[in-house]
């Protein structure tokens, strides 16, 4: 995808409290926070129609095939117990050693109803679904917006709470995404590089 002029601003920082009272939330489906199985502090999931994150993945004998190529940076391996074929999860070799809570990335494919010069519409639809999701929440929630090395369109989500930070990573394509989900419990910047390193190389079929 080319750049064709496109200026993408930087997302302002919206304290929960605002996107609240500006009584901008709508309807949403919930967006994993961390691995299967784990706490979710009582979040809970609601449908919407703008954005699908049942994804396209199927599953092989030897790694789930995406509607994309993208390379898993060195030291980081697959984790069998918590993927599927929605949903691959990766965390650095050797989180069997360490405790519940490992840092980790997944990587998914949606849909949605908008198309890739709607990117915008996207945008403030996810803000909407992060805002819902994360009300009653001390949490501060930022966005920005660039580009992959690839030049596709990307936007970049921060959660930040008491213990984790969250990162996704949407890059945007005509009615999908891709979605790359850093769960980053120990502040390594060696997971936010990794994260990065996958979200540059991914490329669509």
């Amino acid at each position: 995808m080319k750049r064709k002029g496109l200026f993408l601003k930087r997302i302002t920082v919206l304290p929960l409290s605002l996107l609240i009272l500006s009584q901008v939330l709508v309807g949403c489906k919930r967006i994993e926070m961390g691995m299967p199985d784990t706490q979710n502090d009582g979040r809970t999931e609601s449908n919407t129609s703008d954005i699908d994150h049942t994804g396209e993945n199927t599953q092989t004998e030897n790694e789930t095939v995406l509607p994309g190529n993208y390379t898993v940076p060195e030291g980081w391996v697959k984790m069998d117990e918590y993927s599927s074929g929605q949903k691959i999860f990766y965390a650095a070799e050797g989180y069997n050693d360490l405790d519940e809570t490992p840092d980790n990335i997944s990587i998914e494919v949606g849909t949605n109803r908008y198309s890739a010069d709607e990117h915008e519409k996207f945008r403030d639809a996810i803000m909407r679904q992060l805002a819902m999701q994360l009300q009653g929440i001390d949490a501060e929630l930022t966005g920005s917006g660039t580009y992959t090395e690839q030049e596709y369109i990307l936007y970049v989500f921060t959660i930040i709470e008491e213990g984790v930070v969250t990162k996704q990573y949407y890059i945007v394509d005509d009615k999908r995404y891709c979605l790359i989900h850093l769960t980053n419990f120990s502040g390594s910047e060696d997971a936010e590089e990794a994260a990065q390193a996958m979200v540059d190389s991914f490329v669509w079929n």
